[in-house]
C-alpha cells in the first residue's frame, strides 16, 4: 500500500475518534454502497463524515467532512475534502465558512491557524465559492511529499478538535432558550448547502469513480448537502 493511502486510511480512523468521542450518531441512513456517518449533538445540527475508497478500482480515495452548527448558533460551518491517488493527494479542500457571525471567535481562530501556509493565500474563486468560504480557505493540490500532508493531516485534525470542543462557547450574554427562539440561521445554512451543489467538480469526480449520474445527484441532493 502507498503511503499517502496509509496515512488517509489512518486520518479517516482519526476523524471517526473525535466524531465519536464528542457526537453521536444521528440515525440517519443512506442507499449508497460508500461509507456515510451522519453524527449530532447537543452542539451541533449535522456533521456527515463520508468516504469512497476505491483503491483497488481506480487507485483513489477521496473524504469529505461538513459539520453544520445548529440553526441558532452564528458559527461556521466546518469544511473538509480530500481526494488522492497512490502517489499524490491531487486536492485538499479546508475551511471555516461564515454561516451566520462574519467575526465569530472561531473565524478569527481559524485566519491565525492558517495564516502562514501558502495555501491559505487569497485566490480567484468561482461565484459559487466567493458566495460561502472565508477569504483564507485552504486550496492545495499535488501534494506529494510526506510533510506537505502531514501538514493537512494534521492541521485538519487540530480544527476539528477545536471546533467542536468550542462550537458552543460564544453563548455570552443570553441564555440558551434565548437563543433558540431569537435567532435562526436556516436560510445561511440553505444558502452554503445550494451554492456547494453548483460546484461542477463533485459530480465530476464521483462519476470518475464510476457512479452513474442519477446516483451522484442523489448522493449530493439528500445526503452530501441536503437543506433544511
Amino acid at each position: 500500500m502507498s503511503l499517502i493511502f496509509e496515512k488517509l486510511i489512518q486520518h479517516t480512523k482519526d476523524f471517526k475518534s473525535i466524531l465519536d468521542s464528542r457526537a453521536f450518531p444521528s440515525g440517519e441512513t443512506h442507499p449508497f454502497d460508500w461509507e456515510n456517518l451522519v453524527y449530532t449533538s447537543g452542539h451541533i445540527r449535522r456533521a456527515h463524515l463520508d468516504v469512497v475508497d476505491a483503491r483497488d478500482t481506480k487507485k483513489l480515495y477521496m473524504m469529505h467532512l461538513c459539520i453544520f452548527p445548529k440553526v441558532w448558533d452564528s458559527a461556521p460551518i466546518y469544511g473538509f475534502d480530500l481526494i488522492a491517488g497512490p502517489n499524490k493527494v491531487t486536492g485538499a479542500f479546508h475551511d471555516f465558512s461564515p454561516a451566520g457571525d462574519k467575526d465569530h471567535p472561531l473565524l478569527k481562530w481559524f485566519v491565525d491557524e492558517v495564516k502562514d501556509l501558502e495555501w491559505s493565500k487569497p485566490r480567484v474563486l468561482p461565484e459559487w465559492a466567493r458566495n460561502i468560504f472565508s477569504e483564507r480557505m485552504i486550496a492545495a493540490g499535488n501534494i506529494n511529499t510526506e510533510e506537505e500532508l502531514d501538514i493537512v493531516l494534521n492541521l485538519s485534525k487540530k480544527t476539528l478538535t477545536h471546533y467542536l470542543d468550542n462550537v458552543f462557547l460564544h453563548w455570552t450574554g443570553e441564555s440558551f432558550d434565548e437563543k433558540t427562539k431569537k435567532y435562526d440561521f436556516t436560510n445561511q445554512q440553505n444558502w452554503y448547502c445550494k451554492n456547494q451543489k453548483l460546484n461542477p467538480h463533485t459530480p465530476r469526480v464521483m462519476e470518475s469513480l464510476g457512479y452513474d449520474a442519477e446516483t451522484v445527484k442523489k448522493f449530493i441532493q439528500e445526503c452530501l448537502f441536503p437543506e433544511i
